[in-house]
Order: C-alpha cells, then sequence, then structure tokens
C-alpha cells in the first residue's frame, strides 16, 4: 500500500508541473521560453495522456480524470486555433486556377556537409521559386544553382549568408530587409508576375524561440510589414514557431494570410511526421496552396524541407 501511495503521489507531481507549464504556455508572463513551449503544446497533451494511464493503473482514478482534462486542454485548444486559421481558404478551394506555380522552402543548416546534394536537388527540383535558409554552404555552387535560378537575392559578395531566394523568373523592387538587431537581413521581399498576376514574394528566417523573446518581437515586425503589403503574395521560410503559436496565429490573422491544406513536421527530422511544424508556406488570396509536403530526405539539414504548389484562383 504505501508503494503504491509513493507512486501516485510521484505521478501526481508529475501532474502539478505539468499544469504549471501548460499555465505558462497560455498566459504571458513575459518569461524566455514561453513560445518553445506553445510550440511543444500538442505534444504535451499526448504526454499527458500517457501519464493519465500510469495514474489510473496506479488507481488514482479521479487524478487521472483531471489529467485527462488538462490533456483535452493543451492538445484541444492548439487545435481549435489552427481550425479557425483554415476559414479562408474554404471558399477558394472549388474555384478554377488561371496559373500555378512551384515553390520550396527549406533551412539547410549550415554545417551541412552534403551541400554537393543539397544543390544538386535545389536545382532539380523543378521548383520555380527556391527560398533557403542558413545557405553559406551553398555558395561555392552558385554556378550550378544560377543556370536554373538565374535571379538571385541575397549571400551577394562579401556579406553574411543565410537567406536566399532563387527564381526561375524575373524577380522586380526585391529588398534585403532586417526583423531584428540580433539576426539582420533575414527578410527577402521581391515582386513577380504570375500568370499576368502581380505577386509577391516573401522569405523570412526568424530567431529560435529558446532563450528570449527576440522571436515574437520578430514575428509582430514581419507581421505589421506584411499587413503594409497590399495585393497577393506568398510568405515562407523558418518561423521556428509552429501554427498554434501565439507567433504565428498572430501572423496568419494579422496579415490576412492563408494556411497550406496541412502544416507538415519539419523539426526535428528524427521524428519524421510527429515532429513540430516550424518551417511554413503561407499565401493571401487569390493565391492558394494546393498541396503540400515535407521532403522525405533532410539531406544533411536539421529541419526537412517543404515543397508547395500553388495556385492563382480566377477573379
Amino acid at each position: 500500500m504505501a508503494i503504491g501511495a509513493e507512486i501516485r503521489g510521484v505521478l501526481t507531481g508529475f501532474g502539478l508541473v505539468a499544469a504549471g507549464v501548460i499555465v505558462l504556455t497560455r498566459v504571458d508572463l513575459g518569461l524566455p521560453g514561453q513560445s518553445l513551449l506553445q510550440s511543444l503544446q500538442l505534444h504535451m497533451g499526448v504526454g499527458l495522456l500517457g501519464l493519465a494511464l500510469l495514474l489510473a493503473l496506479a488507481k488514482a482514478r479521479w487524478r487521472a480524470g483531471l489529467v485527462v482534462a488538462m490533456a483535452v486542454f493543451a492538445a484541444g485548444h492548439g487545435m481549435w486555433r489552427v481550425a479557425a486559421q483554415y476559414e479562408g481558404r474554404g471558399p477558394l478551394q472549388g474555384l478554377e486556377r488561371e496559373a500555378g506555380f512551384t515553390l520550396l522552402s527549406f533551412n539547410v543548416l549550415n554545417s551541412n556537409d552534403r551541400h554537393d546534394e543539397l544543390a544538386d536537388y535545389i536545382a532539380g527540383s523543378g521548383a520555380d521559386f527556391a527560398f533557403i535558409m542558413e545557405a553559406g554552404r551553398l555558395r561555392q555552387h552558385f554556378e550550378q544553382l544560377e543556370a536554373v535560378y538565374p535571379y538571385r537575392v541575397g549571400c551577394e559578395q562579401g556579406t553574411p549568408c543565410d537567406l536566399l531566394m532563387l527564381s526561375k523568373l524575373p524577380l522586380d523592387n526585391a529588398e534585403i530587409r532586417s526583423l531584428g538587431n540580433i539576426h539582420p537581413n533575414r527578410m527577402i521581399v521581391a515582386q513577380t508576375e504570375i500568370g499576368g498576376e502581380a505577386l509577391t514574394l516573401v522569405a523570412a528566417h526568424l530567431t529560435k524561440p529558446y532563450f528570449d523573446d527576440a522571436g515574437i518581437f520578430e514575428a509582430r515586425r514581419l507581421t505589421r510589414q506584411l499587413a503594409a503589403i497590399e495585393g497577393p503574395l506568398v510568405l515562407a521560410g523558418d518561423f521556428n514557431s509552429a501554427p498554434w503559436a501565439d507567433a504565428i496565429d498572430d501572423l496568419v490573422h494579422g496579415a490576412n494570410l492563408l494556411p497550406p491544406p496541412r502544416y507538415s513536421a519539419t523539426w526535428p527530422t528524427e521524428l519524421g511526421p510527429l515532429g513540430i511544424p516550424i518551417d511554413h508556406v503561407f499565401s493571401r488570396a487569390p493565391v492558394i496552396i494546393d498541396r503540400i509536403e515535407a521532403l522525405p530526405d533532410p539531406l544533411g539539414s536539421n529541419h526537412l524541407g517543404l515543397i508547395a504548389e500553388l495556385g492563382v484562383v480566377a477573379q
């Protein structure tokens, strides 16, 4: 009996800690790492279900019920947020497309030793546009890439090489912007034309949310800059946050963006489809993402790349 009581006590302690963590995900206390906890929200919900099972086996049924309630809240709140983002897609899904294009978005990792394979993949991907983060190792392959993508923004000679925008189509009014002071030059804005329709392309790479709120402030600045851009656009990159986190949910609604058909897990690569979607592709009407998938092979990166097929809805 004593051993059983001790086990129940330990499991209850884990439950109390989990409850505190869940509160931290939803109450803005200005603490570093809250955005990271929010991105882990669905995974915490699954973990809580496992804890509830252990409590039930330890005959602490009422405590197991409370933990199940916490799990439902943690997972349900995230799923409710994501569901609300999809309201704008419905009216566009059945409409005729007057043009289409493909986009590759990939954080390829600065220290990637498989850069030869990466360059081969990007050049042969068939994408019309490629947004590459942590692109430094690809400098030596620019000649190969320029044979396929004659238009490039980012990684100019003598500058740091993180964010790179490659295009088969002409890019006009290209700008390299900074979202914050920690990592400058991590936003690229350019205009192109698809099927006679002017289109703004935006690539972004946000700071990791581990130790401070820099990534949240960058997301807010990105939201304001996108809100100031009129007309259709495509946004893609490494956001280091899940779609149910405050930073991304506020971005989608604040900049009037449409989500992809589904969010694909991209990190950590070892978890495959059970990982967290922290790399994203968004659009703004009349552009809609018709199909998206994570690459099956990270090609030496710690992220999975995303390949998306997009269409311009006839108006």
